[in-house]
């Protein structure tokens, strides 16, 4: 009966956001623009935390190599844009050094417990010049918030009953490097300088148990969107990173 009642009220919110908030390009789509943007041929290129979503645009005849890697080996089973999977911790990338021309990071360093771990993995495997992309919650947007009041082991239960999220995709969060000011400082820490920054601000998909706050969290990202000194609020941070 509950499940019910809160589908039929998604029905109503997506609605509302088809008709208030429309994407005429969501974060993903914007990601997948940052990696076209830097691929060449005989590319190299590792999705870090691949998940089950393809995220590798097409590469117009270009030669590159893809290659996944998870902890869930489902997910790179399901994931057809990769050519081989790896299950790995990030921490521990079994991969050589500087082999790697691009590193993709889609919604991972959310969850990272010791980042500055994780981004000196990252600058050991990717080749000089080569690139970061990756797309994280900022820690300042309202979702991360709330996100941040509920206890983890709370995570998966309200993620799938509010927005009817993958299970395989909801891990424990931590937002350790969540913010322009840590990124820039721990990334740069590990040789990384920022080409790309954009503070996106997607649907509000994280209340749509509610066609009210649905509708009040409309009007608040219209507000964030309009200037710029409140882009830190937004929801996502997506940049990309050239290795020096």
């Amino acid at each position: 009966m509950l499940k019910k009642y809160f589908y039929n009220v998604r029905q109503k919110c997506w609605k509302i956001i088809d008709k208030e908030y429309p994407e005429k390009k969501d974060k993903y789509a914007i990601v997948r623009g940052l990696i076209a943007n830097s691929l060449k041929n005989d590319c190299v290129i590792l999705d870090a935390g691949c998940g089950h979503r393809p995220v590798i645009p097409d590469h117009n005849g270009l030669s590159v190599l893809k290659i996944g890697m998870d902890m869930v080996l489902e997910d790179i089973k399901k994931n057809k844009t990769i050519d081989h999977g790896i299950i790995s911790n990030i921490n521990y990338i079994p991969i050589k050094r500087e082999s790697v021309d691009i590193i993709i990071c889609n919604m991972v360093f959310e969850h990272l417990q010791e980042p500055e771990r994780t981004f000196s993995e990252l600058s050991r495997i990717i080749k000089k010049d080569g690139y970061l992309i990756f797309m994280t919650p900022c820690i300042y947007n309202i979702v991360t918030l709330i996100n941040r009041m509920i206890p983890n082991r709370f995570h998966r239960n309200f993620a799938k009953l509010l927005t009817g999220a993958n299970e395989t995709d909801i891990f424990p969060t931590y937002y350790k490097a969540n913010s322009i000011g840590n990124l820039r400082k721990m990334l740069g820490e590990n040789n990384f300088v920022e080409k790309d920054l954009i503070m996106y601000q997607p649907p509000p998909y994280a209340f749509v148990f509610s066609t009210i706050i649905c509708k009040l969290m409309i009007q608040y990202y219209h507000i964030i969107n309009s200037y710029d000194w409140l882009k830190s609020l937004r929801g996502v941070i997506i940049a990309k990173y050239q290795k020096v």
